[in-house]
């Protein structure tokens, strides 16, 4: 899932850029979340530098009222992350080739005239951020698509450990580096979409990668989260 940050100093502007993101992750059923939204340059420097990784887009205006401004942050940001993508927010616009002097590299420069091209461009951004992770990603690795509720996920097939069938219909339990998903679709289908991942049991396919252990007596399987799963005599053998 790609993260969303914003760092906006004007507690209105933030409200509404908060507003427009989460909103329009829900609308067009973005695989995105809003990970911060804060009026502090060092509160969001301090927060990315905790995570493991910050892949998504951020939100950052260029006049804020601190030791530190958007492009100073913006640069910052670029050297540790050169995928993500950075929009500009401002109403000063003779100040947007300054980014360029400091190859930044920005998606978009938006000017606080008009809350409605503001509203739209937001919107852009975000699709467009969405369109290159999931296409960028294809290219190098396998994805799976598919839905949670109603939204669409990425996610890549190398971070997912196992499936196993769930009580309802059409329902799977997908658990994955960073924990559980409840997913639609069927183990047939998903099984065909990677050659890592193997049938071991009617009910449970396995990311041969994340194997630690085969146990043929019990027929047990110990997996790279800790949990052990058993096979069944005709299936176990796939894994051998």
């Amino acid at each position: 899932m790609l993260s969303v940050y914003i760092c906006e100093d004007d507690p209105q502007q933030l409200a509404m850029l908060t507003h427009y993101v989460r909103s329009y992750i829900m609308i067009e059923e973005l695989d995105m979340e809003l990970a911060i939204a804060t009026r502090c340059p060092h509160e969001l420097w301090t927060f990315i530098e905790e995570k493991k990784d910050f892949h998504g887009i951020f939100f950052l205006d260029i006049d804020l009222r601190a030791t530190i401004d958007g492009i100073a942050l913006g640069t910052q940001i670029r050297q540790k992350d050169h995928k993500c993508k950075i929009v500009f927010l401002t109403t000063h616009g003779e100040k947007m080739p300054l980014t360029f002097k400091y190859k930044i590299e920005a998606l978009d420069y938006i000017t606080k005239d008009d809350r409605v091209i503001i509203r739209d461009r937001v919107r852009s951004a975000l699709m467009d951020t969405q369109t290159f992770y999931t296409t960028s990603q294809s290219k190098d690795t396998e994805i799976l698509s598919f839905k949670v509720g109603n939204q669409s996920r990425f996610l890549p097939i190398d971070q997912i450990i196992y499936l196993e069938t769930y009580a309802a219909k059409h329902r799977l339990n997908l658990h994955h580096e960073e924990g559980q998903l409840e997913i639609y679709g069927n183990l047939t289908d998903i099984e065909k979409m990677s050659k890592n991942f193997i049938r071991v049991h009617h009910a449970f396919l396995v990311n041969k990668k994340h194997v630690i252990s085969i146990n043929r007596t019990t027929r047990e399987v110990v997996l790279t989260n800790g949990h052990i799963i058993f096979g069944s005599v005709r299936l176990l053998k796939n894994l051998y």
